[in-house]
């Protein structure tokens, strides 16, 4: 056997050992050691390897739900950019748009073209009427879940390229720790699902 597996070996019985005290209670507390005359080196370094197993085993624990968060990431970013309808993630507090998928990039080939360009959802309205029924229905998904604003004219950047529509927008709370956004679903009226 080699000397490397000699130590492996060794480390992998003496953390068997360790776990079975661990699960027994009989490993004395830095804290309780610590508060004798005299202190075992031995039961020291028993307790520091208690204490490295516990944070192995915790890491291990946070490395498994890390890898199960970015599966359902990439889960949900597939979902949305293969949706067959146009549609948005838009910033609930500024209605900025933070993400598009490539059927609303295709519908709107002009506006997306510039993808330096900062976009928001008020803007795709081609006039003001149809500007200040988008801003309400983002006010409408502050303080409910959702909105619609039915009939609306949309446009590419151009006064005489716009598109009727309806727009469906559902708040979505994704994390505590993040900010509310809003799914947003633009319908077409002559592709009306």
């Amino acid at each position: 056997m080699t000397r490397t597996a000699q130590t492996n070996s060794r480390d992998h019985l003496a953390r068997q050992k360790v776990e079975e005290l661990l699960r027994s209670g009989s490993v004395p507390k830095l804290e309780t050691l610590l508060q004798r005359d005299e202190i075992s080196l031995d039961e020291l370094a028993l307790d520091l390897l208690s204490h490295q197993i516990e944070i192995e085993v915790q890491s291990e624990q946070l490395r498994e739900s890390n890898a199960a968060l970015e599966a359902e990431r990439r889960k949900f970013e597939t979902i949305f950019h293969e949706m067959p309808v146009a549609a948005m993630l838009v910033e609930l507090d500024n209605g900025a748009v933070a993400a598009e998928n490539r059927q609303m990039r295709a519908l709107f080939p002009k506006r997306f073209g510039d993808m330096k360009a900062s976009h928001y959802l008020r803007h795709f309205g081609e006039n003001r009427f149809d500007q200040d029924r988008i801003s309400l229905g983002l006010a409408d998904c502050r303080n409910g879940t959702g909105a619609d604003v039915r009939s609306v004219s949309l446009t590419d950047g151009s006064p005489e390229s716009y598109t009727m529509c309806d727009i469906r927008m559902a708040r979505l709370n994704i994390g505590d720790d993040s900010s509310a956004c809003v799914l947003t679903i633009i319908q077409p009226q002559e592709r009306r699902l």
